[in-house]
């Protein structure tokens, strides 16, 4: 039996890249990046081709939304608008945190930030404030 491999891009990143689109409209974030994505397949085979079709059935992505709010209630405000954007749609899970919270987690050397730094993919960077790195010996 004969694979054809799923050709990435169209339909998965496709609906991601609209997901960014609009968070990006709703809360100007400075880093948007994805800590995971699971994908659900169908394959059908054709006994009389010899050969199988993968289906892309549904997704699932988890993004951690970096954001350089100066207040704590445009932040918060922020939060509730991308909560009502997750619900909308199920596929969808968000979370939501100060930049610089974040770079002093990282700084500090806390576990979460350190995988989270070594592992996720920066899907949106608008390029104001970078991201930290871990002391050395932390």
């Amino acid at each position: 039996m004969k694979t054809k491999s799923f050709q990435p891009g169209f339909i998965q990143s496709g609906e991601l890249r609209s997901i960014i689109r609009e968070i990006v409209l709703i809360s100007d974030p400075e880093k948007i990046l994805l800590l995971s994505a699971t994908y659900d397949y169908l394959i059908t085979e054709n006994i009389y081709m010899k050969n199988s079709v993968q289906e892309l059935r549904g997704n699932q992505y988890n993004l951690l939304i970096l954001s350089n709010d100066k207040e704590k209630k445009i932040l918060s405000k922020h939060k509730i608008l991308l909560n009502c954007l997750s619900k909308d749609r199920r596929n969808l899970q968000l979370q939501v945190m100060d930049i610089k919270e974040f770079n002093d987690d990282l700084i500090s050397g806390k576990e979460y930030a350190n995988h989270i730094l070594l592992n996720a993919m920066i899907w949106y960077d608008k390029g104001d404030v970078p991201l930290a790195f871990p002391e050395a010996g932390v």
